[in-house]
């Protein structure tokens, strides 16, 4: 019970920050001229749009189906894992990602993990290993940022440090002693407890450890770090025309000069907001896109909330859709899912 409330307050939290960033985004702009602008779009842009959005998470699915296939777990007269599942989960994931914060991660690792017969922290592992992956190459991008905006570097550190440097004024000195107390707290508890209770073989927590540990370090046992790569790297150039492909959209791009290369740091510094913990980046991604179209391209108010709905609200409708589809492929197939269950808990009786 304690369990359930704790996690409804997380949701809420998460709920109120999304709403107060999206006020926040969209104070002071006409929705009326926003709702003009987007139906002045030219949407045939959105069919090569949805193209390449699909191709960027088919692409993930790939990356995380070779990880899976390195488990130990998996021995060698299993099947291969298929793509179209991992897709299907990951899809279902992100659009589950808009009822909380993270929870599509759960979500796509119980099913791929039901569907593949492989342990459930086996298969989180590789997931926490693809965020990983993710991760990394989001920091090297990083580095390009600077370059993209090279005349505009001290506007952009402003954007970038303004948020932490209010938080960090208006926090009392004595809220940060007690977060640093509880994470020295945590620390300890992770390094000398873990692993004095995770020592005997027979104990479950043995179990998941290892099992966890195993989806950890199945990047290194792919033997495919070219092809690892590629895909990373791949994914995160759809990632950079999913960006531009919406200013050619609603004409922007030949408004305020904004060409492949601009939408690629634009959709870096719209990421940092996606990365922020609330639901399917709502109000994260909205206040920090305005605000780097604001500064870096003096784009109006009206014009840049524009930009951010349509990139926002699109991607979601499509992930909605794809979510929904797949989750309707799924239940076409009951007897994989279900009868298995049933027929343990009648040989149980």
């Amino acid at each position: 019970m304690r369990e359930q409330t704790t996690k409804w307050v997380v949701r809420l939290v998460s709920f109120a920050a999304a709403a107060l960033l999206l006020f926040l985004a969209l104070r002071g702009v006409d929705l009326g001229e926003v709702w003009l602008a987007l139906k002045a779009g030219n949407y045939w842009w959105a069919i090569p749009l949805a193209g390449i959005t699909v191709l960027s998470h088919w692409l993930r699915a790939i990356r995380w189906r070779i990880l899976l296939e390195s488990l130990p777990e998996r021995s060698a007269s299993s099947r291969p894992i298929s793509t179209w599942n991992t897709f299907i989960s990951i899809m279902i994931g992100y659009m589950s990602n808009y009822a909380g914060p993270r929870i599509g991660e759960f979500i796509r690792t119980g099913n791929v993990a039901q569907r593949e017969k492989i342990p459930f922290t086996s298969v989180l592992g590789t997931v926490f290993v693809e965020r990983v992956l993710d991760m990394v190459a989001f920091g090297l991008f990083l580095l390009t940022i600077p370059l993209v905006f090279s005349r505009k570097t001290a506007e952009l550190w402003h954007l970038l440090t303004a948020p932490l440097s209010a938080l960090y004024a208006e926090t009392s000195p004595i809220w940060i002693l007690i977060a640093g107390i509880m994470l020295v707290v945590a620390v300890l508890i992770v390094v000398i407890l873990a692993p004095r209770i995770s020592r005997n073989p027979n104990s479950k927590v043995f179990q998941i450890v290892g099992q966890f540990r195993n989806g950890i370090v199945s990047l290194l046992r792919t033997g495919k770090p070219l092809k690892m790569t590629f895909l990373t790297v791949t994914m995160w150039m759809c990632y950079g025309l999913m960006a531009y492909l919406p200013f050619v959209l609603l004409g922007l791009d030949s408004t305020y000069q904004i060409g492949p290369i601009d939408a690629w740091g634009i959709m870096l510094i719209g990421s940092l907001g996606v990365i922020i913990p609330s639901p399917g980046g709502i109000g994260t991604f909205h206040f920090v896109t305005i605000q780097s179209l604001a500064i870096l391209f003096a784009m109006p108010s009206t014009d840049a909330a524009t930009y951010a709905l349509l990139v926002h609200t699109g991607q979601m409708l499509l992930y909605l859709l794809l979510g929904t589809l797949g989750i309707l492929y799924l239940g076409s197939l009951p007897n994989q899912l279900v009868a298995p269950k049933q027929k343990e808990a009648a040989s149980n009786d």
